[in-house]
């Protein structure tokens, strides 16, 4: 709310310009319309039009239901001309057919002053000036003429006259076009003149401030060369001042007269706010008391005879000529007898140019008037600023006002003849008070402190006056006036200077000389002495005076400014409501339209979804639809992150053809054309297609609990957005979409999404991380594999995400922060070194997101170059106790002599606190062994690492003798050849095989020795092969010298070693800048901070220390009944077999339990628990885990699924109470074959004899009676072309298998569920297959008439081997132990009742159980979680449970549940 009169009259009416628009846009429209508001302006018209015609009654119900008068007013605030216009016209149209309640109500809010309001915060036009004078007045006005003949018979209405108000606040914004400024301000002068009931209604809104706003606007102008366009609107306004005093002084009483005092008052308080006075205000205020006087004194002598000579000698006419003359001509002298004195017609004219309104007031009230109005014209001529410059208006006005007291006393002074008028009997009555002006106005202007010009105006008039003596012998008795007087006339006697100076130091000398004939003689002679003190004393006093008469016009300008309070308070609180009750309207609006858009964009992006899905089902290589100029040839790592990170997918490597091998270059021809029918989803360009796609599936009715902005960091790139936590998922929404990095996947799927939707159930860990060396990120493991590093601003911000998730029941959480337990399993053999190692990685920070904190794993081996390997010789091993750069002793000496040095250095400069990256503490190495650049030189052949590896190398690849192309000068330069070089190993080397193969064909460039670098060169003893090397290596981490050896290596990474004294006796101390606890907001300088900043993002980060004291020493000790047995590679010696069931290092197992049942099994299902169940054939199991009080995994829901009943129907029984129900009815014309449930429950994966894949979502519900519930449509996978006649899930690797009749196999994307990759893997129809929950191994096999076949493929569909038998295999399945510990082996069931073991490393057979019952064939195998036991089943229904012989401290007992129903 404003209070001050300079806000007050920002706008025509008074009112602030914050009402109802928050801000003021530019003063002229130079914006085109654009085309959206051409359309607007058209609907606009069309409305006014339709409202036009309408009865009034449908207005009504228009205004009720759909539009407001009171949203018109706020449309009106716009930018566009036209906009403002049309909204205006449609307005008015709206109130002319309102009914009566309803402009009462839109009165009452005063709407036309909002309406003011908002039309002042830009340019007025003529259009608009019109629609408010038609609404007014009915017409608009072309003439003057025409004006005047209707207004003088002009009735507006009740509503209609309050458009008065808008109106005045567009004149005072037609100033940009001079005319229609003119024209807008005649009209309403003219309705102020002729429409009586009008006035009231414009003082009251802000007529007066209007006026001296218009003069403050006008201000601008006058130095303009267009400045005499705007004189006709000057004279206008001073018109209309004229009229405004006129009809002031007409009505008897003193509030009548308010009106003229109260526009005195506020043009006085403009020119006072404005910097030295406003020129036109002065000129203003002027023209009001002279009119004033004028006005009055025509009044009063309108019963006398104008032409009388006394008459018109005491005339304003009179004495504003003779002003003109002293104003012009100071020297003039001419007594009064020497000049004409007859009235000219055109003094008279002037004085008496408006006998339209006659004043009706008595004498008593004339004199009243008449003191008042001289008092405050004396105040503002003798009070002026001395700093405002004097103007030629203003010396003439001064003159004016002294010839005019001059005059009027000495009238007082004369004898009248005749019957005096009241102007006479007036100034008799008053002539004490005008003495006592006279002599303030003289002494005032007298002072030294006025302009010369207006004290010589003073001397000139008193000369000029014939009775002048006798004028200052009635005055002269006052003391001060003497005083001032004779003492600034001294002064002005005695000024040196030119002609005109001397002619005015006469003139003072004649005053001197006409007082000294008066009583002044003795004042006289002293002011010769002391005139200098004297004037100096009388400005102390005037200031002093005109200090109080400030303070008196502070209290009226208040007095007058409260007067609107009121007003505004009560137009501000409407302009709240209506502004409110708008916006309300508007949000409503927008948010239904928001939700329409919303919902259409979703249901766009699930069409898009599901077409994209069906794309991807109908075009990859065994589909029907199979384009192969598109389909992508090249393969990536896929993103998932399951048991271990060996899945590849197809993918677009979206690189030039340069980086590829001449040979090879064809694989990237598909990715110069769009993807597969990429004209049905308009997604030609895939690299946008999903970015909308997952901002608008978001869960629109999921409340949104916990919001913050994040980065989300991968190895491909660093990604800002927003994290939003919602009750059930967790989202995260980039910022933006063309910033997001994805390289692509097949048919515009991501391999890296840069946006995450999951659900907050899938949780399984929560790590706290750091960032740079920042401790503000948090890493999320998702039930799929997936993981998510979200770096937060501020460790605030972690804090909060970190406890509103914990505030959720996360049923698959497992609290894996707790490093004793981890230290003790390991200690205790429960989990081996590669476990152990990646526990320790995962608790220190390192992430597989992070490229600068890369899980790191030691170099194991030191013999790359030999045609054999002897894992129990310790010579083939790295030094575990030393660090990689100092394997050969000979080296260790240089890196203490750098730490010495640079120690001596750093003591010198200590005291000098320069910054850490200009005198960097003491270090052994410069670099690091684990970052970005180590990571990416190792996986440079596996994309997307390899894309990255470009991006890092400035769009190439690295010079070819430093790209990592062999492993024994590897070894060499970290362990001994090179001071720079020494990197340890990433954990890819004892899984991926991949990474070590040229696959794609890169062009990697040719050493200097000519040798082209393409497959990375690997040991003799692995035979050149990279998934040999891997399990050797695998086995060789495992071995029992690193196994009693690693807690060093984990002292010297993870340790008490890895800083401190410890460290520096250990020569491991690296850069500074790899450390936690760098402060780089520290340092001020601008150059300094980014160099340390890019050394923390590139020299590598040390993991954290995760141990103060020296790791304990774990013991190798003998398992029970092992044997030493050699290897399958003669190569290679002291590889473990493994204790499982059946293992070569074992004796014989024996059966343990037999058992027959009647109903036959179909499969076997191992629990999470441990639990093993027997299903029958034409069931599968599902079962929910729950956690109990000590937060150990336990089956909390188990029941089994069947199908092939007559309905085809799927149902469920309930093993807890036996309850059958129907789940689900499958499609009637596809006959089931096989089914199995992923994830515990999570997907059911049917498999029908039409080679169709259907995969329904379910989803727990403890409130329905079978506790599932099928969620959203099935998802069917095409790619077989027969009956599928077996499946297998894995969910360590998200993969499902299924074979078909034909011989062919099928990898499917449980995460995704879209394929993957697929090949022949028989001639034959395929009878069972399984997936190796360690190595990702595949088993398909086959027979033909009495020859069984068993295919062995990776997980990348790979060809590893095939096995011939002589006798038909008739199932399969794979032990489970841990890979390094044991060689796993294939077991398979043949059709004589016998079970064979082959290895899976050179498929060679090791072991073969005898037949139990001969001729009854082997239906179904299975391996404890432990591989401890080994289960089977034959044609006959009969069990066998196999184990070891012996016992030994961690030997289980056989666990077997039926589960099958007849």
């Amino acid at each position: 709310m404003t209070s001050s009169a300079h806000e007050m009259m920002t706008s025509s009416t008074g009112l602030s310009e914050g009402m109802l628009t928050a801000s003021t846009l530019s003063f002229s429209d130079i914006r085109e319309v654009t085309g959206h508001e051409q359309l607007c302006i058209g609907f606009l018209h069309l409305l006014d039009n339709i409202v036009l015609n309408l009865p009034d009654r449908m207005v009504t119900k228009l205004v009720d239901s759909i539009l407001k008068p009171e949203a018109l007013v706020v449309f009106t605030h716009h930018h566009c001309s036209a906009m403002r216009t049309a909204s205006t016209q449609l307005l008015f149209t709206f109130l002319s057919h309102l009914p009566e309640s309803q402009r009462e109500a839109f009165l009452q809010r005063k709407c036309f002053h909002l309406l003011a309001n908002q039309l002042y915060q830009h340019q007025a036009s003529e259009e608009i000036v019109d629609c408010c004078l038609v609404f007014l007045f009915g017409k608009t006005f072309v003439s003057k003429q025409y004006n005047l003949l209707y207004l003088s018979s002009a009735t507006p209405g009740h509503l209609e006259k309050l458009c008065i108000v808008p109106l005045m606040s567009l004149t005072v914004q037609c100033l940009g076009e001079p005319r229609l400024a003119c024209r807008t301000l005649s009209t309403l002068l003219d309705t102020y003149k002729h429409i009586l009931p009008m006035r009231q209604l414009l003082l009251s809104n802000g007529l007066v401030e209007m006026l001296c706003n218009l003069l403050m606007k006008l201000e601008r102008f006058t130095n303009r060369a267009d400045a005499d366009d705007y004189t006709p609107v000057i004279d206008t306004v001073e018109t209309f001042l004229r009229k405004i005093v006129t009809c002031s002084l007409t009505e008897p009483g003193f509030l009548s007269m308010n009106t003229m005092l109260d526009t005195i008052t506020l043009f006085s308080y403009a020119d006072r706010k404005v910097i030295n006075g406003s020129q036109l205000i002065k000129n203003a205020l002027c023209a009001i008391f002279e009119y004033a006087v004028t006005y009055m004194q025509n009044q009063c002598m309108r019963s006398s005879d104008k032409t009388d000579t006394r008459n018109y000698l005491l005339s304003m006419a009179y004495c504003s000529s003779v002003s003109r003359n002293l104003t012009a001509h100071h020297t003039q002298t001419a007594d009064l007898e020497h000049e004409d004195v007859t009235p000219r017609d055109s003094d008279i004219r002037d004085t008496d140019d408006d006998q339209v309104e006659v004043m009706n007031v008595e004498q008593e009230e004339v004199v009243t008037r008449l003191r008042i109005t001289l008092r405050i014209a004396v105040d503002f001529v003798i009070f002026r600023e001395a700093s405002d410059p004097v103007s030629p208006t203003e010396v003439r006005f001064a003159s004016l006002l002294v010839v005019f007291l001059l005059k009027s006393v000495a009238a007082t002074l004369e004898r009248w003849q005749g019957m005096p008028s009241m102007w006479h009997g007036s100034l008799w009555t008053a002539r004490e008070y005008l003495r006592d002006e006279l002599s303030r106005l003289l002494v005032g202007l007298l002072c030294p402190s006025h302009p010369l010009d207006l004290q010589h105006v003073v001397v000139s008039a008193l000369i000029s006056e014939p009775l002048c003596r006798e004028l200052l012998s009635g005055i002269v008795n006052n003391t001060l006036f003497q005083t001032v007087t004779v003492a600034s006339l001294w002064m002005l006697a005695n000024e040196h200077g030119g002609t005109d100076e001397h002619s005015r130091c006469e003139n003072a000398k004649i005053l001197l000389y006409v007082l000294a004939q008066t009583d002044a003689s003795l004042i006289l002679s002293e002011s010769t002495v002391d005139a200098n003190q004297t004037l100096r004393e009388w400005d102390s006093l005037l200031a002093q005076r005109k200090a109080e008469w400030l303070q008196g016009k502070v209290l009226s300008e208040k007095r007058i400014l409260q007067n609107f309070r009121s007003l505004t308070e009560e137009i501000m609180g409407h302009a709240m409501e209506v502004t409110q009750a708008v916006v309300a309207s508007q949000n409503l609006q927008r948010k239904e339209f928001f939700e329409v858009t919303k919902r259409m964009r979703r249901e766009k992006a699930e069409r898009d979804r599901v077409w994209n899905q069906l794309i991807i089902s109908l075009t990859h290589e065994r589909a029907v639809w199979l384009d192969e100029l598109r389909y992508p040839r090249c393969w990536a790592l896929d993103e998932t992150a399951c048991a271990e990170r060996i899945r590849l997918r197809r993918s677009c490597l979206g690189i030039p053809d340069r980086f590829m091998m001449k040979e090879y270059k064809c694989k990237l021809e598909p990715e110069k054309l769009p993807p597969p029918l990429a004209f049905i989803t308009g997604c030609e360009e895939t690299s946008g297609f999903d970015s909308m796609d997952l901002l608008h599936t978001l869960h629109t009715n999921e409340r949104i609990s916990f919001h913050c902005k994040c980065m989300n960091v991968t190895v491909f790139a660093e990604t800002a957005g927003e994290l939003l936590l919602g009750e059930n998922h967790i989202h995260f929404v980039i910022e933006d979409f063309s910033s997001a990095t994805n390289i692509q996947g097949y048919a515009g799927t991501r391999l890296n999404s840069q946006h995450v939707c999951t659900s907050v159930d899938d949780l399984v860990e929560i790590h706290k991380r750091r960032y740079q060396l920042k401790d503000n990120a948090l890493e999320l493991f998702l039930l799929d594999g997936r993981t998510f590093l979200f770096a937060f601003n501020t460790q605030k911000d972690r804090k909060a995400v970190h406890e509103e998730l914990a505030r959720h029941n996360l049923p698959n959480l497992v609290d894996t922060n707790h490093l004793d337990r981890v230290q003790k399993q390991w200690l205790d053999g429960a989990i081996n070194n590669f476990e152990y190692l990646t526990q320790l990685n995962k608790m220190a920070g390192r992430s597989f997101n992070d490229l600068m904190q890369y899980p790191v794993f030691p170099f194991i081996l030191s013999q790359y170059d030999g045609e054999n390997l002897d894992l129990q010789d310790v010579k083939v091993f790295r030094d575990l106790e030393k660090p990689i750069a100092v394997q050969d002793r000979s080296k260790e000496q240089h890196y203490v002599a750098r730490y010495q040095y640079l120690k001596e250095e750093y003591d010198r400069n200590r005291g000098s606190q320069r910054p850490l990256s200009m005198v960097p503490e003491p270090y052994h190495y410069g670099s690091h062994y684990s970052n970005s650049g180590i990571v990416l030189h190792f996986l440079v052949r596996l994309p997307p690492f390899t894309m990255m590896h470009l991006k890092f190398q400035d769009n190439n690849f690295d010079i070819a003798d430093r790209t990592f192309h062999c492993l024994q000068t590897t070894w060499q330069l970290s362990s001994s050849q090179s001071t720079t070089d020494f990197k340890e190993l990433i954990p890819e080397f004892f899984f991926l095989p991949d990474m070590l193969v040229n696959e794609q064909g890169f062009e990697l460039g040719v050493r200097q020795n000519g040798e082209r670098v393409h497959h990375v060169a690997l040991p003799p003893w692995c035979r050149n092969d990279p998934r040999l090397f891997v399990l050797i290596h695998r086995q060789a981490l495992e071995s029992d010298y690193v196994t009693r050896n690693l807690h060093q290596w984990i002292d010297l990474v993870f340790g008490f070693k890895q800083k401190g004294k410890s460290a520096i006796s250990a020569v491991n101390v690296f850069h500074p800048a790899t450390y936690f606890g760098v402060n780089v907001e520290a340092i001020q300088d601008a150059t300094q901070k980014l160099a340390l900043q890019t050394m923390i993002k590139t020299y590598g980060q040390t993991p954290q220390q995760l141990f103060k004291n020296p790791h304990p020493q774990k013991s190798v000790r003998a398992t029970f009944g092992e044997r030493v047995v050699p290897g399958p590679l003669a190569e290679i010696s002291g590889l473990k077999w493994g204790t499982y069931v059946g293992s070569p290092a074992l004796q014989e197992p024996l059966v343990v339990s037999r058992h027959k049942y009647q109903t036959l099994i179909g499969s076997f299902v191992v629990l999470p628990s441990g639990d093993v169940c027997g299903i029958g054939t034409s069931e599968t199991l599902i079962y929910r885990l729950s956690k109990s009080k000590a937060k150990s995994v336990q089956v909390g829901m188990l029941a089994t699924l069947s199908w092939n009943h007559a309905d085809n129907l799927i149902r469920i029984r309930q093993q807890k109470n036996g309850t059958v129900l129907n789940l689900l009815r499958h499609d009637f014309h596809d006959k089931v074959t096989c089914g199995a449930a992923a994830g515990g429950y999570k997907l059911l994966i049917v498999c029908g004899d039409t080679g169709v894949v259907t995969v329904y979502r379910l989803a727990y519900n403890e409130r329905k009676l079978c506790e599932m519930v099928v969620c959203d449509e099935p998802v069917r996978l095409y790619g077989h072309g027969a009956a599928i006649t077996a499946l297998c899930i894995s969910d360590a690797f998200r993969i499902c298998a299924t074979v078909d009749a034909s011989g062919a196999c099928i990898v499917w994307d449980l995460n995704r569920l879209c394929y993957i990759h697929g090949y022949k893997a028989h001639r034959d129809p395929v009878l069972a297959v399984s997936i190796s929950e360690t190595l990702g191994y595949i088993a398909s096999v086959s027979y033909t008439g009495s020859v069984g076949s068993m295919a062995v493929h990776n997980i990348n569909s790979k060809h590893i081997g095939t096995i011939q038998t002589e006798i038909a295999i008739c199932c399969v399945c794979f032990s489970t132990s841990l890979e390094g510990v044991a060689i796993n082996v294939i077991a398979a069931g043949m059709q004589d009742g016998s079970i064979r073991m082959w290895n899976t490393w050179d498929l060679q057979l090791v072991r073969q159980l005898a037949p139990s019952i001969a001729g009854s064939p082997i239906t179904c195998l299975a391996f404890s979680s432990s591989a401890h036991s080994l289960y089977s089943v034959n044609s006959d229904g009969c069990l066998f449970i196999w184990q070891r012989l012996g016992k030994s401290h961690d030997q289980e007992e056989a666990a077997f549940t039926p589960l099958m129903h007849s």
